[in-house]
């Protein structure tokens, strides 16, 4: 983590921030509870909360105004956190302030199981990813609109997204323990489907990441505009040269395999071990024939459903990088306040 408390704060803007000062404890809470309380809890614990953070919101509410007063307010609100950590039995490091223990929490979400730690695609992603989230916040207005773009795909495809981890996880369920390397009718029609759905699955999170990439260019879409996107646009977007921070995502799908198989454009040679996708174009008139062995078939299988575990912390690296931006912009001001 070391590397990540190196981050630049200049792109930040302070004096939004300043405006925004006063929203800032709701929404640290309503960060906070996403992080250490089951829904359930929070709801049992609303009367107890309400009643430790009125007063002190009228507090804030009362200083927010005066620039002078702000480490009054980062007093105030550090108490409050630490009010709640002690009520959630969350222990901090001697000395700790509430604030960093908040950012350290933040960054422990971050953290793969090991088996997927090892595999070169998650992480090539993972880099990825970090590298558009961090170039989207960084651009003007960036963090707003990130998280604006963040929470609408969120909202609009929350069912959508469990319905793909359902079906995912029910075909890499009924793959138990086969040898997928062998080449039977079987085993093509199992990875073709893994492909097919994950491919399908995996399109409204492609249409976030070309959306962060717009927001990092200075040329956002809005989310009606990136819905009318086709899955051929986006992957051309993709492999465009002119969208480099899209590039770690080249070898996730390959389109013409992925318009074959939703098109019944599949057929096998088990004597040649050959599966061949022929992607016809109307427009064009044109068909594309694309060639893989079994191994690249299991191959690209794997990748594409390691790109989509990876790519599914995406939240999280925004959480963290939202926090920690705040936190320090929040310390810095009330430096420069002494």
């Amino acid at each position: 983590m070391k590397k990540r408390k190196t981050k630049d704060l200049d792109s930040f803007d302070k004096e939004s921030f300043k405006v925004e000062f006063e929203k800032l404890f709701p929404q640290l809470i309503t960060e906070m509870s996403d992080l250490f309380r089951e829904r359930q809890e929070l709801s049992n614990d609303m009367a107890w909360g309400l009643a430790v953070s009125i007063p002190q919101l009228s507090m804030l509410e009362a200083i927010s105004k005066d620039p002078k007063r702000i480490d009054e307010g980062y007093r105030i609100l550090e108490k409050l956190l630490r009010t709640y950590f002690r009520r959630a039995k969350l222990r901090l490091r001697p000395r700790e302030d509430a604030f960093d223990y908040f950012v350290r929490k933040s960054a422990s979400l971050l953290r793969a199981p090991y088996p997927l730690k090892r595999q070169k695609q998650f992480r090539n992603v993972r880099a990825g990813v970090e590298q558009l989230v961090r170039a989207a916040v960084s651009s003007p207005a960036g963090l707003n609109e990130t998280r604006s773009l963040i929470e609408e795909f969120g909202r609009k495809h929350l069912k959508e997204y469990v319905r793909f981890a359902t079906t995912v996880n029910a075909r890499l369920s009924s793959c138990g323990n086969l040898d997928l390397r062998r080449m039977t009718s079987r085993n093509i029609t199992r990875l073709t489907d893994l492909y097919r759905d994950s491919a399908a699955g995996f399109e409204s999170r492609l249409r976030l990441l070309v959306g962060l990439n717009q927001i990092a260019g200075d040329k956002k879409k809005t989310y009606g505009q990136l819905r009318k996107l086709g899955y051929n646009e986006l992957l051309q977007a993709v492999e465009s040269p002119a969208k480099p921070l899209l590039h770690f995502l080249r070898d996730a799908i390959d389109r013409h395999v992925r318009n074959a198989m939703m098109h019944g454009g599949v057929s096998s040679s088990v004597s040649k071990e050959l599966i061949k996708f022929v992607d016809y174009s109307p427009s064009k008139q044109k068909e594309t024939e694309v060639l893989w062995t079994m191994s690249e078939l299991l191959r690209r299988t794997k990748n594409l459903v390691l790109t989509i575990f990876a790519v599914g912390y995406l939240e999280y690296e925004f959480n963290y990088l939202h926090l920690y931006c705040t936190v320090a912009a929040l310390k810095e001001l009330r430096a420069n306040a002494k």
